[in-house]
């Protein structure tokens, strides 16, 4: 086993990871947030817009790079999260990948306010917290059928396997998230209360952004590109186990959001 590797960066360079499970408006929210300041990395680094993600993916191909190898090592991938033991990510075998991450995290020192969005960041978070000992995670949070619907759609999975793999996500970051450095943050909200709610992810990530700022961010970021919207009852109706039901609607308590 490595000895724990942790770096320690000033405040004002602390990064955040937005994360959350596929499909749950991960794209969306990191536009706003790199509208508001939040630095990226260089645009060539990023993915470029795809049919799928027509207002691009907004991920750095480093983070990207770094989560794939993570789950390859543990024979896994994004739609098959690997079964991990306590401390897994303390392993030897994760020694140059470690070594990979602390060189491309060095790549942001004296960016100000910087970060990264990849939904595998949910299943390999405690290698990230290990790494950066000031990372904040903003979760975003979709209802699960719209999630599973906008997967089918692009011809990955039924609703029962999208279900699971749902809970899987959610039930990993939950279970590696520090209680005070992390929000969750509803899709739903980014069409009808906007500035109310990216000024409350702006305050809890310490970005800069003024009234107008924000007020521009969501003009020229947010479209109406939602396939799908639905409720609580129609989650139910479609199959969802309960104790999936349960999870959404605690975690929408914590995004300050009333699920219906």
């Amino acid at each position: 086993m490595d000895q724990k590797i942790t770096k320690i960066l000033p405040e004002h360079d602390a990064p955040v990871c937005i994360t959350g499970m596929h499909r749950s408006g991960t794209s969306t929210i990191t536009q706003l947030l790199y509208r508001c300041g939040l630095y990226l990395g260089p645009e060539k680094m990023l993915f470029s817009a795809r049919e799928d993600n027509p207002e691009g993916f907004w991920e750095h191909r480093g983070f990207v790079a770094l989560n794939e190898r993570i789950l390859e090592l543990y024979g896994a991938g994004w739609d098959l999260p690997p079964s991990l033991e306590p401390e897994w990510h303390l392993e030897g075998q994760l020694h140059d990948v470690r070594e990979d991450a602390r060189r491309l995290v060095d790549r942001f020192a004296g960016q100000g306010r910087w970060g990264w969005k990849d939904p595998r960041s949910s299943l390999t978070l405690p290698f990230w917290l290990d790494l950066l000992s000031e990372l904040k995670v903003l979760v975003c949070l979709r209802n699960p059928l719209e999630v599973a619907l906008s997967l089918r759609r692009r011809g990955n999975s039924s609703l029962a396997f999208s279900f699971n793999l749902w809970m899987i996500y959610y039930e990993r970051l939950l279970s590696a998230l520090p209680e005070d450095r992390f929000l969750v943050t509803h899709y739903d909200a980014y069409y009808l209360r906007p500035l109310r709610e990216l000024r409350h992810v702006v305050d809890f990530l310490g970005l800069p952004a003024s009234d107008q700022l924000i007020a521009h961010a969501r003009s020229s970021s947010i479209k109406d590109l939602r396939h799908y919207s639905f409720t609580l009852t129609e989650l139910r109706e479609a199959g969802a186990p309960e104790y999936l039901v349960e999870l959404y609607v605690s975690m929408c308590r914590r995004a300050r959001w009333d699920a219906k």
